[in-house]
């Protein structure tokens, strides 16, 4: 099958990887692969994509050539951007006896999107070519997994013909169980997006449940565990943290707002936005408490910059808003991330104060205090000890709860988690 792939993001790259693989002929407008540190850097998809690229099936051009089915993995702020969008591939699609030329549609967007594109192409004599919602459920972290390896795969479509097309391109990715549901565009564009609301709304209740445990004095990992033990709710998206963030996340639970909106009150997801936006200043909040507001010319150090682990995104972490609330009140700030710094460097480089740490015991040289907001693998580990003596302040402010409270305090630490250790 020959796939046209619009966008540059990661779910453009992850899905014309994984659809090489499988052996389509794979065109995506791109003068070259993503470079190491860029947004999109992920190891295994990186050596995938060389990989096609070498074989001859991953093909970067800007050409206009007809295909069999055309991913629009960009976003589009309006029906008429979209249809801008794809009116080349319209123009170069014939309609031939046998062909089922196809337009799948990746990106959360507002409900009604894909049936309006729809009716535009039946209106424009372009009918043969019908249009899919199949959106992408891609985890930074673990792009190409989640393509490969699918927890659910939703197809909104009701014309046969498209779905078994879909169902045969797939199958690579769907055979040891059958994980492709079909449903009407419409409530497909709807799964998606309440789907990562309830998984918004899960976070932000466990970050008032931690609030309300650090008043009481108490644990809030105890009652994480003990929450996770009823099978109704389980244990996923049940760790309160400093805040969430990631591009496309963000964009989806926007667009489920919107279809939301109460034209005279606030809804449930405003207050879910409001309390992910309050966790974001926590440690900020927490470091001016602990100094009485006398932080003007100190030093913080801040492990980890990207939004979650293994990636280089950090669009909406909660860094961002940290680094610029200390710069803003004249505190040195050293950052370090293993694979986020380059992104980080691009939006915020050049601002005074602000320095990136080659490591993680660079960063915390004589810090009067230690952010740590991304929970990366070789954080855990660390011989705190050693970290401590380094440190002018030993002051941890654990924005994802990965260490325990007391052995940090057996340590020396004033240890200050998330509804966990010292309420500051």
């Amino acid at each position: 099958m020959k796939v046209r792939v619009l966008g540059s993001n990661l779910e453009a790259w992850t899905l014309a990887g994984a659809l090489a693989f499988t052996g389509c002929r794979v065109s995506l407008e791109a003068a070259q692969l993503p470079e190491e540190g860029s947004d999109v850097s992920e190891p295994d998809l990186l050596q995938l994509l060389e990989q096609q690229r070498d074989a001859g099936r991953l093909q970067l051009d800007d050409s206009e050539e007809a295909g069999d089915l055309l991913l629009v993995a960009c976003r589009h702020a309006s029906l008429e951007s979209l249809q801008m969008a794809v009116q080349g591939f319209v123009e170069n699609v014939s309609a031939n006896v046998g062909a089922q030329p196809l337009i799948a549609l990746v990106q959360s967007m507002a409900i009604g999107t894909t049936d309006q594109l729809q009716q535009w192409l039946d209106e424009q004599g372009a009918g043969h070519i019908r249009v899919i919602f199949w959106p992408a459920f891609i985890q930074s972290g673990r792009a190409l997994e989640s393509v490969t390896r699918p927890e659910r795969i939703l197809l909104g479509c009701e014309d046969e013909r498209a779905v078994q097309l879909m169902r045969r391109l797939l199958t690579p990715f769907n055979r040891s169980r059958d994980t492709l549901l079909v449903m009407s565009p419409k409530e497909a564009e709807l799964s998606k997006l309440a789907i990562n609301g309830m998984l918004a709304t899960r976070v932000s209740y466990m970050n008032e449940l931690a609030q309300l445990a650090a008043d009481k004095g108490i644990d809030i990992e105890r009652v994480r565990q003990g929450m996770g033990t009823d099978s109704r709710i389980g244990f996923q998206y049940l760790y309160p943290g400093c805040g969430f963030g990631g591009e496309a996340f963000l964009e989806t639970l926007s667009q489920l707002s919107r279809e939301l909106a109460h034209p005279n009150e606030a809804g449930l997801l405003s207050s879910v936005f409001a309390i992910n936006e309050q966790q974001k200043d926590l440690l900020f909040q927490k470091f001016w408490r602990y100094f009485k507001a006398d932080i003007r010319g100190r030093k913080v150090a801040i492990w980890g910059c990207a939004f979650k682990p293994n990636t280089s995104g950090i669009e909406g972490s909660p860094a961002l808003t940290l680094i610029r609330a200390l710069l803003a009140h004249e505190v040195e700030v050293h950052v370090y991330d293993p694979m986020a710094l380059s992104s980080l460097r691009r939006q915020l480089g050049g601002l005074d104060k602000l320095v990136f740490a080659p490591s993680a015991e660079a960063a915390v040289a004589q810090a009067d205090a230690l952010m740590l907001v991304t929970e990366w693998k070789e954080f855990w580990n660390r011989d705190m000890d050693d970290i401590r003596l380094r440190m002018r302040t030993p002051l941890l402010l654990d924005g994802r709860n990965i260490h325990d409270p007391g052995h940090m305090a057996e340590l020396g630490w004033v240890y200050s988690g998330i509804g966990r250790g010292v309420s500051i």
